[in-house]
Order: C-alpha cells, then sequence, then structure tokens
C-alpha cells in the first residue's frame, strides 16, 4: 500500500514525487555501479575459469586485501575493487583486480604509479613484466597476475586483459595537466600524475613535512627529462587558485632554500648540493620545480618550455 502524501495541494505532491524517483535513480545508479564490474570480467579464458566466489572492496576495507599499498589508492580517489581468481589443472592461479576509480584521470594515475615494465599496445596503456599486466581503461584500472610465468601465462594474461578491455564501454581522458609537459627531451616513461604527498614520497622525496601544500585537490606531474646527455627532473603543482600557488611557493622557498627574504622572486634558480642546479618558478595557479640540473641554462631551458605550455593548459 502506498502511503499518502501529505502536503498543501498538487505541487507539493509533485516536488515529493520528484525527490522520490531521484533518489531511486541514484540508488539503481549506485547498485549498477557494483553490478556492471563482474561483468568486465569473463568466466573463462584461454583454459582458465574463475574459481571461488569474487571479493569486492570499498574505501572503507581496503585494508583488508592490502596493507601499506591502500593509501595509494585512496590517494587516487579509489572507489572499489573486484578480485577474482582463475585456475587451470596442473597451471599457476591467475589473479584478476579491477580498480574502479572516481575519474579517468585518476585511472591513469594510478596506472602512472608503478611504470617499470615493458610497454605494450592494450586499453588506453599497459605495461607487461614477471608475469604482472597492468592497464587502464576509462574510469578502470586494472592489474593481472599469475603466480609464475611461461608463455602460456603470459598469452592467457594478455587474453583475459583483451576481454576487459572489449568490456569497458569508453575510453577516458587523460588529466589536461599532461599537456604542459614540453615533449623535448622529455622520458615518456618517467611520467607520474598525482595529486598528494603520499605519492611524491614515493617517487621523490623532498622533506618531512608537505612543504608544497599538496592535498586532494591539486594536481600534480612529475616527470624526468633529458639534454646534453644529462637527466633532470620536473615537478608541475597546479592548484585551484593563483593565490594557492603563491601560497605553496612561498612555503618551498622557506623551507628548502632557507629563504629568510620578505618577498621571494617568482622565478629563481640556485646551485644546491653536489653542484646541482633548482629552479623554482610560480606562474598563475601552477608552481614549476626542476631538480637535478647540470647547470643553470639547463634548468633555465626546462623552465621556461613548461611555463610557456602551462598558460593554456585548463583543469
Amino acid at each position: 500500500m502506498t502511503p499518502a502524501i501529505r502536503g498543501t495541494g498538487n505541487l507539493a505532491r509533485r516536488l515529493i514525487l520528484m525527490t522520490l524517483i531521484a533518489l531511486g535513480g541514484l540508488a539503481q545508479n549506485a547498485a549498477r555501479g557494483d553490478e556492471t564490474m563482474p561483468q568486465l570480467l569473463p568466466k573463462n579464458v584461454a583454459g582458465w575459469s574463475a574459481a571461488g566466489e569474487d571479493k569486492v572492496f570499498t574505501r572503507n576495507n581496503i585494508f583488508e586485501y592490502m596493507d601499506g599499498a591502500g593509501e595509494i589508492y585512496l590517494a587516487y580517489d579509489f572507489q572499489r575493487l573486484l578480485v577474482r581468481e582463475y585456475m587451470k589443472w596442473s597451471a599457476p592461479r591467475l589473479v584478476a583486480e579491477v580498480y574502479q576509480m572516481a575519474s579517468s584521470e585518476d585511472a591513469y594515475g594510478i596506472f602512472s604509479h608503478d611504470r617499470d615494465g615493458q610497454e605494450i599496445l592494450l586499453g588506453q596503456g599497459a605495461i607487461y613484466g614477471a608475469g604482472l599486466l597492468r592497464f587502464w581503461k576509462g574510469r578502470f584500472f586494472v592489474r593481472l597476475q599469475a603466480e609464475s610465468e611461461s608463455e602460456q601465462v603470459k598469452q592467457a594474461l594478455l587474453a583475459l586483459g583483451k576481454k576487459i578491455v572489449e568490456a569497458v564501454p569508453q575510453n577516458g581522458k587523460k588529466p589536461p595537466l599532461l599537456a604542459a609537459l614540453p615533449r623535448e627531451g622529455l622520458i615518456k616513461e618517467s611520467i607520474h600524475f598525482f595529486h598528494t604527498p603520499v605519492s611524491l614520497n614515493v617517487h621523490y622525496y623532498l622533506a618531512d613535512s608537505n612543504v608544497l601544500n599538496l592535498s586532494a585537490k591539486t594536481d600534480v606531474a612529475l616527470a624526468r627529462y633529458e639534454r646534453d646527455k644529462r637527466k633532470m627532473r620536473l615537478l608541475l603543482c597546479r592548484y585551484k587558485t593563483p593565490g594557492e600557488a603563491e601560497a605553496a611557493f612561498e612555503q618551498f622557498n622557506k623551507i628548502y632554500f632557507h629563504d629568510r627574504a620578505a618577498k621571494t622572486p617568482m622565478f629563481r634558480v640556485e646551485k644546491v648540493e653536489k653542484g646541482e642546479f633548482v629552479g623554482a618558478q610560480c606562474m598563475g595557479s601552477s608552481v614549476i620545480l626542476v631538480f637535478e640540473a647540470a647547470d643553470r641554462a639547463s634548468c633555465e631551458w626546462l623552465s621556461k618550455l613548461v611555463a610557456a605550455r602551462v598558460k593554456g593548459v585548463s583543469r
């Protein structure tokens, strides 16, 4: 029996009815998010069959599946994880992990976290090595791993990966900030995209404190460049507002350079330990940092290239 809707007239009834419909739609969408993930994984592939029950983890219990690594996934706005095992007689066990992120940008980001391995053509980017296949497409990041490696196992992982890619309905977009990375001298496999100091400290340690005021709202790109056979690092941070960028820039100068000046120049190059050069620049909502440069000219060269490109990049 449908409960009576009390109100002051037809308008009240319509408003309440529209609210109930909207809430019902949200509930269906939430349920659909859980239901569609198993559909991405086949029951059988190359002689391997799904074994046991699927396991699903969310932000609330991700640490039940992994220990310290859970922090990295949470830093990329992880939503849920589906785990399925595959078995075949007299063959290594395969484990499929499908991570659903809040956005395709973060799916790319978690993919870029570990670039170790051989790049292959699968999905929107894939890496394979030692029985571990990782790739991303749309809002999903996928890890497929075998207990031991052989050519047969590798082909099974690739076949499984192809089926998952085909099941994801559409591609996603990479973070817009990547368009600000100059192509000249870029070492492509060195690119990492992230948001928080948790990820930064994994790839490049700057300080014990959050020296750049990084948070879930900041976009950060880290990459290596080569010029005249010498390598250097670029760290590009994009904030919500110019004021936040300036505050982070001022703090970085005070902590990293031990700068006590009342007003910090918006662009500087300093020689640090080991004779290397570090460049720091604040431009609009962005902070551009160059580390490990062999000389002042290289530091200025990369800083200027980035500054010219970052102007046209939107969030």
